[in-house]
């Protein structure tokens, strides 16, 4: 089979950079002149500019394994999952891989990938799960191309 590439939805960051560039604009009105507002709607600029414009792979499914940009650059090999289920937190649909042994695969993790692995856990999000509406695919495309290498799990 040959590998399945998806890049990140633009759509998202450009929804953050139009409310960092339009309270920018208030702000230089003296609408929103605090400093907290300034930093506030710079940084959604510059990380609405920076999403947009950014071009990388997000996930990649091949035979070889998965890669999650979220998770680090490594390829995690399918036979650390047992399958997949569909899941929903706070309205967005997610897809939740079952991993066979959860601590060794998060010590695999990039660091940045640990501190959202538990920053997930925090707030009770979905642990090694694909987050859908970050991706430029349908849930329905993402679950068809994991269908090719996992198997629908049962609810958690």
């Amino acid at each position: 089979m040959e590998e399945v590439v998806i890049r990140g939805h633009r759509g998202v960051y450009l929804l953050v950079l139009g409310v960092g560039a339009l309270g920018l604009a208030l702000a230089a009105s003296e609408l929103f002149r605090g400093p907290w507002a300034l930093l506030v709607f710079s940084v959604a600029t510059l990380l609405g500019l920076v999403g947009a414009l950014d071009r990388r792979v997000k996930l990649s499914l091949s035979e070889a394994g998965i890669r999650y940009a979220r998770w680090g650059p490594a390829v995690v090999p399918w036979h650390e999952f047992s399958g997949y289920r569909r899941v929903f937190w706070r309205g967005s649909p997610y897809l939740e891989l079952v991993p066979r042994r959860p601590i060794e695969l998060v010590a695999g993790f990039s660091w940045l990938g640990r501190l959202n692995h538990r920053s997930a856990g925090l707030v009770r999000m979905p642990r090694f799960a694909l987050q859908v509406t970050s991706l430029a695919a349908s849930e329905s495309a993402l679950v068809e191309a994991l269908g090719r290498y996992l198997p629908e799990a049962g609810p958690g």
